[in-house]
């Protein structure tokens, strides 16, 4: 009996290979289509807020385009926790169409914080993040007066270096041109 369950058994594993020989068989299933690899591309997936000012929701906006050659549907967008709110408006994307999805942080708690935001579409999943540090009020106004100016200094120096390299760039055209004069005034040999 063992035999002949196992003999049965072998011919209906190995009668599949032999069937797209065989006239009118039924015809063998297509090979299954790949999804769309490359499908959604984002110009960044991750942004760093710096320095947030506590109980000051900062917000983010990624852009994505569906760099496929077919439509896509935008799914589901949703955050890894209620600190984060993600703005997004779903359906279906044709080729080369971008759209956008903002991400809110609430910045309630002090500290780093790293949030997830999971992208969901009918060709695959994306992850985005948003990162920053939350200080508390005080500490945010004293870093952000000592900022500013250190920002201040910056672009004074590089506006003071950039109107120094425009001087000497215009002297030594300057210096170009008067000699060019120079050797025109001067007789050719012959």
């Amino acid at each position: 009996m063992k035999k002949i369950i196992l003999s049965s058994f072998l011919a209906l594993a190995i009668l599949p290979m032999f069937a797209q020989d065989i006239p009118g068989s039924l015809p063998q299933a297509a090979p299954a289509m790949t999804m769309n690899p490359e499908f959604i591309q984002f110009k960044i997936t991750s942004h760093d807020f710096g320095n947030v000012k506590q109980n000051n929701p900062v917000s983010y906006t990624f852009e994505f385009k569906n760099i496929g050659t077919k439509d896509i549907t935008l799914v589901n967008v949703q955050a890894s926790c209620g600190c984060t709110t993600p703005n997004w408006k779903g359906g279906i994307y044709k080729p080369g169409e971008t759209a956008q999805i903002t991400a809110t942080f609430n910045a309630a708690s002090e500290g780093y914080f790293s949030k997830n935001v999971t992208v969901t579409t009918s060709e695959g999943v994306n992850s985005l993040t948003i990162s920053g540090m939350v200080m508390v009020p005080a500490a945010y106004d004293d870093w952000k007066i000592k900022q500013d100016s250190i920002d201040l200094s910056k672009a004074k120096l590089e506006k003071g270096e950039s109107k120094k390299s425009e001087k000497k760039s215009s002297k030594s055209s300057k210096d170009k041109d008067g000699q060019k004069s120079k050797d025109a005034d001067r007789p050719k040999r012959k």
